[in-house]
């Protein structure tokens, strides 16, 4: 059987130590990179989700916001018009004698000499207007009875001319005098399709208010011709992303106002693949919505918007520019993806490497320790300063090699002491060999040599006295060795258990922040009231924007006594239009405390994360590593086991040795019974000290073992 050395023992050692704290380092850094690589992908996956559901749904609100605001912005010119041509209908009234309109169709015409100053003036207030006009009912009046003023140019003054002719066109004719005749047969004011007035060259649209007695009869109508660039330019002004843009349609999505299309073109007519958006303009229950379509090869969506005129405010825009902002969010995330994933490789690499170097020196010296080198290291000095499980284990190592090198050293001293005394009795066995050859000399030579043998065999028996003693402190040393290592098991178990009950510390811990978490998000939800606060605020502006606009109209009625009230309705309104950016303000400033909520909300289930995959994964390596420590005190011990029948071989050997020398005594107090035995006393004498150098000869390979053993240990 090949006997393996210190040197190959060491090896071994360093290949297995080296070869497990590598595959330690390696899984601990690959835990670290997959359950990162695993979060970040997670995380950024679900990021992506969300940010790209939350961005397209941030675009078409914003789509949304801004045609609902351009609406409301058209929506208040024409409220503007409405009310400026309402009123003017009432104070039209306000003076007519309806029994002598009735009876005398010259009345008409002397009304009209009356209010048409009056009818002139609000014209030139209200924006945009070309005409005004203030006809009556041709059947208690002049065909051309009435007031008709106009622009040549839009910014002309007004110009009174003669009104158009009623008995010149049917009632049927609305070319001529549809404008006439559409508002008395609906009972209401209406507004007109938009149209071109050749004479002046404006694209118009007109606002009528049919004028009614108290018994329902028709007085006539009034109505103003307003420049349909007062609404188209706010049109043209909507921009919505890149090349998104607004148009106008009328109920049956026929369009009024397009930049690329003809006033009066159906919108199906363009693109039978329009036919659908068409039927969407059409349910007025889908306002404020979008829908998707696909005009010329292009995905866009549309949104529109109800205009107080009966017309539609669309919207488009690509949806490729919809989604821009989403697009964009995705590829920040998979740029932070992937720096996380660098990171994390980085982090494992640089925490795998520290939580290892520990654990790789405290190997180091177990291996140390498995060559039977007991010299101190540095390494080992720092490993003991530590204030945790690994600086307990290299404290109990250190006291172990500390008694095991104590124990070499008293064993050496043994082996010196044996090697001695063998060396005193080979002389002595050589000795008496010689007197044995020669005992046939002369008696008193034998007397002499008996005696010298007498004291050869109590020096033999004093130092065989010293190898017992020897070898008992080496016995009692390896009983103690065996003790420490019961000791350090019990230490090892120990360190398993603190590691266990940290780890259900830290779960405790986990359970903790999850449930704090949970009503830290719950609580954020009360932001969501000042969404509502601020709805409230802004319908309430709006209606006093509405009672600033009425004012200004009466101030306007009131003449020169009316312009400090004027004043007054003018600032209210601006008022009214500061608390509107202030309530928008309140909105964006809600929505990034609503970012600033989810952002802590992502950082704390990270932290929570990290304590669950990494944390808790620590503590079970510690577990593991305390069990290893358990199984090296085992093999310590199996050792000192060895030791302790080594020791017991030894004393076997020693006694063999004192039963040699006591019969060696008994022997020659026989020889001094008498010199007539001498010669057969002698040839006993020489196997004695035959059998002795035999004895001795078996002493010198147990001395020699013993010397083998030291030898491997480095003090």
């Amino acid at each position: 059987m090949k006997k393996i050395t210190s040197t190959e023992q060491g090896k071994a050692g360093r290949c297995s130590g080296g070869g497990i704290m590598r595959s330690i380092r390696k899984k601990l850094i690959l835990a670290i990179v997959c359950c990162s690589l695993f979060t970040a992908v997670l995380i950024g996956a679900i990021s992506m989700v969300n940010s790209a559901r939350s961005a397209g749904a941030d675009a078409l609100t914003q789509m949304q916001l801004t045609g609902q605001n351009r609406a409301e912005e058209i929506n208040a010119t024409i409220q503007k018009i409405a009310q400026s041509v309402d009123t003017l209908s009432e104070v039209a009234m306000s003076n007519f004698d309806y029994a002598s309109f009735v009876q005398n169709k010259d009345y008409a015409d002397e009304y009209t000499a009356q209010v048409q100053q009056t009818v002139v003036d609000f014209a030139n207030h209200t924006d945009g207007a070309v005409t005004v006009y203030l006809r009556y009912n041709p059947q208690y009046s002049n065909s051309t009875s009435g007031v008709f003023a106009q622009r040549q140019t839009v910014d002309a003054e007004l110009e009174c001319l003669t009104p158009t002719d009623f008995s010149m066109y049917e009632e049927g004719d609305v070319e001529h005098v549809g404008w006439y005749y559409l508002p008395v047969q609906a009972g209401k004011a209406i507004w007109m399709s938009p149209y071109m007035n050749e004479n002046v060259n404006i694209y118009m649209i007109s606002y009528v208010v049919p004028l009614y007695a108290d018994d329902g009869t028709s007085i006539g109508v009034v109505g103003m011709d307003i420049d349909f660039s007062q609404i188209t330019d706010q049109v043209d002004a909507t921009v919505i992303y890149d090349t998104g843009y607004a148009f106008v349609t009328d109920d049956a999505a026929n369009i009024m106002y397009h930049k690329d299309a003809s006033e009066g073109t159906a919108l199906s007519d363009l693109d039978g693949s329009l036919s659908d958006s068409a039927q969407f303009l059409a349910d007025d229950s889908k306002q404020g919505q979008t829908f998707d379509y696909t005009y010329q090869g292009v995905k866009k969506k549309l949104a529109y918007f109800n205009l107080d005129n009966g017309m539609k405010l669309v919207l488009t825009a690509p949806a490729a520019e919809v989604y821009t902002e989403a697009y964009r969010l995705m590829n920040m995330i998979v740029v932070a993806m992937f720096i996380a994933f660098v990171l994390s490789i980085v982090i494992g690499i640089v925490i795998g490497t520290g939580l290892t170097k520990p654990i790789r020196q405290l190997t180091a010296m177990i291996e140390q320790t498995s060559q039977l080198d007991f010299s101190p290291t540095e390494d080992g000095a720092k490993l003991r300063r530590q204030k945790d499980e690994i600086g307990v284990m290299a404290n109990e190592i250190h006291l172990m090699r500390k008694k095991l090198r104590d124990m070499m050293s008293s064993l050496q001293q043994t082996e010196d002491v044996l090697s001695a005394n063998t060396d005193n009795l080979n002389n002595i066995m050589t000795q008496n060999s010689a007197y044995a050859e020669d005992n046939s000399a002369a008696s008193q030579e034998l007397a002499a040599g008996m005696q010298e043998t007498s004291a050869g065999t109590t020096s033999i028996v004093e130092n065989v006295g010293v190898m017992r003693d020897s070898s008992q402190n080496i016995y009692h040393l390896a009983e103690d060795g065996e003790k420490n290592s019961g000791q350090i098991q019990s230490r090892a178990a120990e360190m398993e258990k603190l590691s266990r009950e940290s780890r259900d510390k830290t779960d405790e811990m986990y359970a903790v922040m999850r449930e704090k978490t949970d009503l830290a998000v719950e609580q954020s939800k009360s932001v969501k009231k000042i969404n509502e606060l601020t709805e409230n605020i802004k319908e309430i502006s709006s209606q006093t924007n509405l009672l600033a606009l009425n004012a200004n109209i009466e101030a306007a009625r009131a003449g020169d006594a009316g312009k400090g009230f004027a004043v007054v309705a003018s600032e209210i309104g601006a008022l009214a239009t500061q608390t509107l950016d202030t309530a928008a303000t309140i909105d964006e400033i809600v929505g990034e405390v609503n970012s600033a909520v989810t952002n802590m909300t992502e950082c704390l289930t990270t932290i929570m994360e990290f304590l669950e995959n990494t944390v808790l994964g620590d503590y079970e390596n510690f577990t593991k590593v305390g069990a290893q420590y358990h199984e090296d005190a085992d093999t310590f011990q199996q050792v000192m086991v060895e030791t302790k029948q080594a020791v017991e071989a030894l004393e076997e050997h020693i006694g063999q040795i004192t039963a040699t020398v006591d019969n060696i005594n008994t022997m020659v107090e026989q020889s001094a019974d008498g010199i007539n035995g001498i010669a057969e006393k002698s040839g006993k004498t020489q196997e004695l000290v035959t059998d002795g150098y035999d004895k001795l000869q078996e002493c010198k390979k147990s001395v020699a073992v013993i010397r083998e053993f030291v030898a491997q240990f480095h003090l």
